[in-house]
């Protein structure tokens, strides 16, 4: 008997971490938009969980216009997300989404020889690299938090 209340307390635990990481998170996008669709528009931005509204740099966006081929404009979907993944270690992000928004982080890093197809995934970066890239991209990525195992990292920001 006393197994089945520490069975619920951790399920009762899990419930309610699951509860404050979204809560932590209600400023990652709701939606995502390409490359393409930010390029065109007058006031490129996305809607956040939260209603609000991420607004993005244009000349971030023609920066990272000039650092990837341009049939992978439709392909890239922003913002970037990068998740503090506290089951990691201290300092350890995972990105979200797929082998393009890889593919850029790299190449923002200065990794030049690099392809999109030779991009392994999931792709983790470390507290410097973030640092990095936060300073290039300012308006480009949200960083988020998750912990595997008390819920679904790919809930959090996955744009695949």
């Amino acid at each position: 008997m006393l197994r089945g209340a520490e069975g619920f307390g951790e399920r009762a635990f899990k419930v309610l971490l699951k509860r404050e990481m979204e809560r932590l998170n209600d400023h990652l996008p709701k939606e995502y938009k390409t490359l393409d669709e930010l390029l065109s528009m007058d006031s490129p931005s996305v809607e956040a969980r939260d209603g609000g509204e991420i607004i993005f740099d244009r000349d971030e966006l023609e920066l990272i216009a000039q650092l990837i081929p341009k049939e992978l404009y439709s392909q890239l979907r922003l913002p970037m997300v990068l998740l503090r993944r506290v089951d990691l270690g201290p300092g350890t992000f995972s990105l979200s989404g797929g082998k393009v928004e890889a593919y850029l982080a790299l190449k923002l890093l200065g990794q030049a020889d690099v392809s999109p197809d030779g991009v392994e995934l999931p792709l983790y970066i470390y507290r410097p690299q973030v640092q990095e890239l936060r300073r290039r991209l300012r308006t480009l990525i949200v960083i988020g938090f998750a912990t595997d195992g008390a819920l679904d990292v790919e809930d959090l920001g996955q744009v695949r």
